[in-house]
């Protein structure tokens, strides 16, 4: 298992927007929607909407965080 070098709630905000999980977003695309999403629904509800599609469709949600991790974590961790 890897550990997350940035904050949780940035790749939860990554995860629950409508960015399609096959874009390769560039650092500046990423920080730009993590902050647009956190803007517009909050940490609570950006865990919220991450817990209803856990719940609902595992499957989906494993390869979206894998992908939201990556990205925050290349665009995020030294910010």
């Amino acid at each position: 298992m890897t550990t997350c070098l940035v904050d949780p709630v940035l790749c939860m905000a990554l995860f629950v927007s409508d960015t399609p999980n096959h874009a390769d977003l560039d650092d500046a695309t990423v920080r730009d929607t993590v902050d647009r999403t956190l803007d517009q629904l909050g940490p609570d509800e950006c865990y919220a909407r991450a817990a209803e599609v856990f719940g609902d469709r595992p499957e989906v949600a494993l390869d979206r965080i894998q992908w939201a991790r990556t990205l925050c974590t290349r665009a995020l961790a030294d910010a």
